[in-house]
């Protein structure tokens, strides 16, 4: 059947029209098919990544803060602690360090009335003779009535004293040095008899002359020293400028006062302000600047 023209055109039309509605249909559902499953972004998320530049280098300048300032304890002289037994034994008695020493020397012998010389009969292996007034230094070793004996180990020491005194302008005379045990027991006899005593002892019970065999005076290491001779020693010596002179330097030369008055309660002897007795220079300082008689220093290096 053959349409006419016009019926062609009109047909021609609407399916042109039909299909514009079906590619507008097919447009739609694939846009909208593609928006599925799609997060909504912010613009700044959306656009691409852009590396941040380096921030600029900022230095900054600290601000120097004054440190307290912290107080510094004290730092403790150096001192060692006390180890030998003397030490130990000062140290208790509130003494400093006594001086390293041999007690056992020659020179720190005691003798006294409960420690006799021994042997009993002990006599100085060689004696030095010397003037009697400090008139000359010569020590001799022959013997001369006229010269004071000591133990030849105390002579030059014991000049080097006499000399220093005299130089102070004092006068100096040697009384008495060593004795030997039979020259001791008739000085022993003759101050008791004199005294009316038998032990040698006064009424407080202190010697006033010693026992032989007891007396320092037989070891040579001791001498009684007066500015002039004197029959009878007593307490009046004390005030002798010579002696008072000793008393203050005698340490210097190795000698100590061996009987002081304050000390008779240890030493069980009268005050004997004339009697000096050598122990060495560092002994006697220490003896001297601590107040210590011989029986004290001795006694701290005695075992316990």
């Amino acid at each position: 059947m053959r349409y006419s023209r016009p019926v062609r055109l009109i047909f021609g039309i609407v399916i042109l029209i039909a299909f514009g509605w079906y590619m507008a249909q097919w447009m739609t559902n694939s846009v909208m098919s593609n928006d599925v499953g799609r997060t909504e972004q912010s613009p700044a998320a959306a656009a691409p990544a852009v590396q941040a530049a380096p921030a600029a280098e900022t230095t900054i300048e600290a601000t120097p803060v004054e440190a307290a300032p912290v107080e510094a304890s004290p730092v403790p002289s150096p001192t060692s602690a006390p180890t030998r037994p003397e030490e130990l034994k000062a140290a208790a008695l509130g003494l400093p360090a006594p001086p390293a020493i041999n007690i056992h020397d020659w020179q720190y012998v005691l003798v006294n009335g409960d420690h006799p010389i021994e042997p009993l009969y002990y006599q100085p292996e060689t004696l030095a003779y010397l003037n009697m007034v400090g008139d000359d230094t010569d020590i001799r070793t022959d013997y001369d009535p006229n010269r004071q004996m000591v133990d030849i180990s105390i002579a030059q020491p014991l000049i080097d004293m006499v000399q220093g005194c005299r130089a102070a302008g004092l006068p100096v005379y040697l009384s008495s040095g060593f004795r030997d045990y039979g020259s001791q027991q008739a000085n022993f006899d003759r101050v008791c008899a004199n005294n009316g005593i038998s032990d040698g002892k006064n009424a407080e019970g202190n010697y006033i002359t010693m026992p032989a065999g007891c007396s320092e005076h037989q070891t040579g290491l001791c001498i009684d020293i007066t500015d002039v001779y004197h029959e009878i020693k007593n307490d009046s010596i004390a005030e002798v400028p010579t002696v008072q002179w000793l008393a203050q330097h005698c340490a210097e030369y190795g000698f100590i006062l061996r009987f002081p008055t304050e000390k008779r309660g240890i030493t069980h002897v009268m005050g004997e302000s004339w009697h000096f007795r050598y122990v060495g220079q560092e002994a006697a300082r220490y003896m001297t600047d601590n107040n210590l008689c011989l029986e004290e220093f001795v006694d701290l290096y005695s075992e316990v």
